[in-house]
């Protein structure tokens, strides 16, 4: 029981914290596409270049966060990869909505 409960705080943890590595790709996305800076939107002619930038640093640094979270929680790997997954639902989410918001 108490293996459990420490796996769902450990998934519940890294959820959290990985939201916060997302909420703080936002002002970033947004900033590159004010800015229009011209090698991003060289990426592709549809004028959404910037949102894939965004998305790429974005999967670099929840790659480097996932292997952090791994490194902090040894014994309950499948838990913080669980959390990692699960923020991955919302991450998701506002990239379709950036992508969308660009395309207009």
């Amino acid at each position: 029981m108490r293996a459990e409960e420490q796996g769902v705080r450990v998934t519940a943890s890294v959820f959290g914290r990985t939201l916060w590595v997302i909420a703080g790709a936002v002002p970033y996305g947004v900033m590159v596409y004010a800015a229009e800076v011209q090698w991003m939107e060289n990426l592709i002619d549809n004028g959404t270049g910037s949102v894939l930038a965004t998305a790429g640093l974005w999967a670099f640094f929840l790659l480097l966060f996932l292997g952090a979270m791994l490194w902090r929680f040894p014994r309950a790997r499948l838990a913080a990869t669980g959390g990692w997954l699960l923020s991955l639902l919302p991450a998701a989410g506002l990239f379709a909505w950036g992508y969308t918001a660009a395309m207009v």
